[in-house]
């Protein structure tokens, strides 16, 4: 009887240095995971943050046309230049996981507007000059429009 007990004892203790082939397997494939949601995140070939390269918008028949996508990484552009009492068309371009950035407040002419995923616009009237911020309503991400 003890011959058994012995012999069972030296398989547990054989299989406990054996199974070290899961740990790994298991701690690639979590290294593969937060690269591939890291990547997602930031969409092919962007930085994780949002540019702050001024962008001017362009005038088309009398209104001030302006394209920003809405991202979980924030809004592009975030800095944007408009020309005082010309209307301005913001056309926005939002991700499904962009969460709150779908939301776009400029206090300073009192909109707060809750954006569709996919595309959507509004347009406004920017009748004062000088640096306003825009935000989400949770104020998590931010931008600048210079009205001159």
């Amino acid at each position: 009887m003890s011959k058994n007990s012995k012999k069972g004892t030296r398989k547990a203790a054989s299989r406990s240095g054996t199974n070290k082939n899961p740990i790994i397997i298991m701690s690639v494939i979590l290294v593969g995971l937060f690269i591939w949601i890291m990547s997602q995140l930031s969409g092919p070939g962007t930085p994780l943050a949002t540019s702050n390269q001024p962008v001017t918008a362009p005038v088309v028949n009398g209104v001030q046309m302006l394209s920003m996508n809405l991202t979980a990484a924030g809004y592009e552009p975030n800095n944007i230049t408009l020309k005082k009492d010309i209307p301005v068309q913001i056309n926005t371009n939002a991700t499904a996981d962009a969460g709150c950035v779908r939301g776009l407040m400029i206090p300073d002419f009192d909109i707060n507007k809750a954006l569709d995923v996919g595309q959507d616009s509004f347009v406004f009237i920017p009748n004062k000059t000088g640096n306003f911020e825009f935000s989400c309503q949770m104020r998590m991400s931010t931008g600048t429009i210079n009205i001159v």
